[in-house]
């Protein structure tokens, strides 16, 4: 059998598409095996094995009581807003008769005087 030069140049052709569509192909399955690639290793670098994770829930846990018992500890020791507040306003009232009484002797001295 022999082939014309149109059939040699269709069959070129057909060779040349298929090539690129497997070189295609090919590429992408690379590219995603480099991406796997990647997570798996980025995987592997960030792990925690279960031992790790009981040690530190175990440390979580330790520093949530503690801070807890911190906590309470500053709700027994340290003055409420409110409790502020009328001290405040006792130191205010005592000054008020403080200022009443010098303000009294002032106009009982110049009476006098």
């Amino acid at each position: 059998m022999n082939f014309g030069a149109d059939t040699w140049w269709i069959f070129g052709l057909i060779v040349s598409m298929a090539v690129t569509i497997i070189s295609f192909f090919l590429k992408r399955t690379i590219n995603q095996a480099d991406d796997h690639e990647k997570s798996i290793n980025e995987i592997k670098r960030t792990y925690v094995t279960k031992d790790e994770m009981k040690d530190l829930k175990t440390d979580v846990n330790k520093s949530i009581s503690k801070l807890q018992s911190d906590v309470e500890q500053i709700k027994d020791t340290c003055l409420t807003k409110r409790d502020f507040c009328n001290s405040i306003a006792e130191v205010k009232e005592e000054i008020k008769g403080q200022n009443k009484l010098i303000l009294d002797l002032i106009k009982e001295m110049h009476g006098n005087g």
